[in-house]
């Protein structure tokens, strides 16, 4: 097997592999359960190498996994969900170092447009902020850490996005009511977004204005780190 070596800035440390390391699976199902030809952790640099610097597949140092087999790896964790089950973990983890339930009762809401040339059908024009290309809704605890996320086109309005994103949340988070949202959510003509058919339930929205004397600013983190100013 090829094993870790002496890691870059984007490596995890060593508590980080401790935590991530027994969520991961051991063996290769596709061979019959052999075990893996590349250390886990030797996979998982390498991706977060590309992931963070950006630099293309041809260009990953020699030392780390090639880039075909992370890939490899990257995409067959995707398709089983370990990369779901490993964030679920990890978020509960933070939820019980923090003393919360792991269930949360309130959340964030919010969508960026981002600039795209690629996706088909997926690709609209978002005429508030002028971009075209895709959007993004992230539903977040108020932590901060993701709970939630649908991509579609820029040109989806917010109020129908949230449709897709709080239809079916009820199952994995039952305890969640509270909605904390900026106007582009919240529109008596188009209340149907939350309460409409398809909707489980009739949400308890709270409509935050961008600005750092909003409440929800103060008792709630992840509605100013993912407002407009200081979204990364």
């Amino acid at each position: 097997m090829y094993t870790c070596k002496p890691g870059y800035g984007t490596s995890l440390t060593d508590g980080e592999w401790a935590q991530i390391e027994p969520l991961l699976p051991i063996r290769n199902p596709r061979h019959g359960g052999r075990p893996l030809k590349y250390d886990r952790r030797l996979v998982l640099d390498t991706i977060l190498y590309v992931l963070r610097t950006g630099c293309a597949r041809q260009h990953v140092p020699h030392d780390l996994a090639p880039w075909d087999a992370a890939y490899r790896w990257f995409a067959a964790w995707s398709a089983d969900g370990t990369w779901r089950r490993v964030h679920e973990v990890l978020r509960d983890r933070v939820r019980d170092r923090d003393g919360r339930d792991r269930q949360p009762t309130a959340a964030v809401l919010d969508s960026q447009s981002a600039k795209s040339a690629e996706g088909g059908e997926a690709i609209g024009f978002d005429a508030g902020k002028r971009v075209r290309g895709r959007k993004r809704h992230l539903l977040v605890d108020t932590n901060g850490l993701l709970l939630h996320r649908v991509v579609h086109s820029a040109s989806v309005q917010d109020r129908a996005g949230a449709r897709q994103v709080l239809t079916g949340i009820c199952a994995p988070f039952p305890l969640l009511a509270l909605v904390w949202v900026d106007g582009g959510y919240v529109n008596s003509v188009d209340a149907a977004a939350s309460t409409g058919r398809g909707a489980p339930r009739t949400w308890n929205w709270s409509s935050c204005p961008a600005t750092p004397t909003c409440e929800a600013f103060r008792c709630c983190p992840a509605a100013g780190w993912w407002s407009g100013r200081s979204a990364g």
